[in-house]
């Protein structure tokens, strides 16, 4: 089961040996890890479907005007759930690491994401983007020493086996040429953002409500896009392609799957579990994005495609029953 280290008793989410209410606080515990990892998956898979609408957009958009546009669009969907579950006081503290984790993960990051979305297809995208859980793991475990069982963590590493094996596959109409080294140097550079924003918005989420927090990281990372456009005098350029209506109901219902529902399930899944879980779980995409390729875009499914995702399956189910 899971591994409680100083650090989570003093927190409250594990119970020490002396205490009468230990059964109610592990109970609780493990309550919440459940809720955290299938609140990753649902992100992993709205994450899945808003990248081929985000793809198929990024041939008229460039990255920046796709982030900041999907950016408004998500935070007056945040606002206007705000307006019916309410905004409670929070920590200046707080607010400052989610602010923060929105400029670094969202603003600079996922501007980086549509960068290599772009040069390197979805598949290879997906495939740089594995080095998040990595990285996020690591600085959790340095920041906060977030442990976990063995089996848990057998259970992430063949999810990230799985994903490995099915990516790792030549992917196809895959982009070759001096935009690839482009888009990997990219990926790396999103993989830092990312991990550093994921770690800030775990820390920041601790005090408020998921969607609270989500909204504070989206005005923060729309705020710094904007005067970011506006000083380079890009901010009409890059909205422009929104006139045409098939780019527009793209970008909108990849905006409202995926920066809004996608981002949403992702701060839930920080709130409730391990930083490490959450990333690792968050980045199951691939698991999604296979069945929706090849009904969307018409791709090929291999048996080896379909063998890496049953080994994934099968880590998912392994960790997951650690928390039951």
């Amino acid at each position: 089961m899971w591994s409680a280290s100083a650090t989570q008793r003093k927190q409250g989410f594990a119970p020490d040996a002396e205490s009468s209410k230990g059964a109610d606080l592990i109970e609780t515990n493990l309550a919440g890890h459940a809720i955290g990892a299938s609140a990753a998956l649902g992100a992993a898979a709205c994450w899945a479907l808003a990248s081929i609408f985000f793809r198929w957009a990024g041939d008229r958009v460039v990255p920046g005007g796709l982030n900041l546009a999907k950016g408004v669009i998500a935070l007056c969907s945040l606002g206007l759930a705000l307006v019916f579950a309410g905004w409670q006081p929070s920590p200046t503290l707080s607010l400052l690491f989610l602010a923060a984790s929105g400029i670094i993960g969202i603003a600079v990051g996922d501007t980086l994401y549509f960068t290599t979305l772009n040069a390197l297809g979805p598949r290879s995208t997906l495939m740089m983007t594995l080095l998040v859980p990595v990285v996020t793991a690591a600085g959790a475990l340095w920041l906060w020493d977030e442990t976990l069982s063995a089996a848990a963590i057998a259970g992430i590493g063949m999810v990230l086996l799985g994903i490995g094996w099915v990516l790792w596959e030549r992917a196809p109409n895959r982009r070759l040429g001096q935009g690839r080294l482009v888009g990997v140097g990219a990926a790396l550079l999103y993989v830092l953002a990312e991990a550093a924003g994921i770690l800030m918005t775990k820390y920041g989420v601790a005090e408020m409500s998921a969607v609270q927090a989500t909204f504070v990281r989206q005005l923060a990372a729309v705020a710094v896009l904007g005067v970011w456009a506006g000083a380079l005098g890009r901010l009409t350029p890059w909205l422009a392609p929104l006139k045409d209506r098939r780019t527009a109901r793209l970008v909108l219902g990849a905006s409202l799957i995926g920066a809004f529902g996608g981002m949403w399930l992702a701060v839930l899944a920080l709130k409730y579990t391990y930083a490490g879980v959450a990333a690792t779980l968050s980045a199951t995409s691939p698991l999604f994005i296979l069945p929706l390729g090849a009904w969307l875009m018409k791709e090929h499914v291999s048996m080896r495609a379909i063998v890496g995702v049953a080994v994934a399956i099968l880590g998912i189910a392994l960790y997951f029953s650690q928390i039951s």
